[in-house]
């Protein structure tokens, strides 16, 4: 099963570093514009008192819905681009995080993240299971690796913003 889940991850990488693309044509190579919709969703949210939660899925679920993306590869190249995003996210705030607390809540930390990426990589893989190798596995596992990504984000962040008030 580990290995399935592995070469669904490795499909989508390949995917995303194909060499058809020039790194600013790759679908899954995520955007100013696309990074800008996350930050105000976000900031809207926050002023509005809604959750957070609402935007995951601001990248991908409107570039899933264009004309031509309904292939295995652009369904992957889709959630992928807002993985990046969410994934850049968590580390930048997981730095920040590292070089506010003291040593024992990093140690907490780091033991924390290493236990969410083996949850992660665990949810994804039973959620690419579902499809029993079929083609719709590597859309199901970037998807959930988006989801799952952007909500640990969003818990770093919320950790970053108890430090600052």
């Amino acid at each position: 099963m580990k290995s399935m889940f592995a070469a669904v991850l490795f499909g989508g990488l390949l995917i995303s570093c194909a060499p058809s693309f020039a790194q600013e044509d790759n679908p899954a190579t995520p955007t100013k514009a696309d990074r800008q919709a996350i930050e105000d969703c976000i900031q809207s949210s926050s002023e509005s008192g809604y959750s957070l939660d609402r935007c995951i899925g601001t990248v991908a679920d409107p570039c899933l819905q264009e004309d031509g993306n309904d292939s295995t590869p652009m369904m992957e190249a889709c959630s992928d681009k807002e993985a990046t995003i969410w994934d850049d996210r968590l580390n930048a705030a997981y730095k920040q995080l590292m070089g506010k607390l003291d040593d024992d809540r990093k140690a907490t930390l780091k033991a924390q993240q290493k236990a969410w990426i083996a949850l992660r990589d665990q949810t994804c893989e039973m959620e690419a299971s579902f499809w029993d190798g079929g083609t719709g596995a590597g859309p199901a596992a970037t998807a959930c690796y988006q989801r799952e990504t952007g909500h640990r984000a969003l818990t770093l962040e919320g950790f970053l913003s108890y430090l600052q008030e």
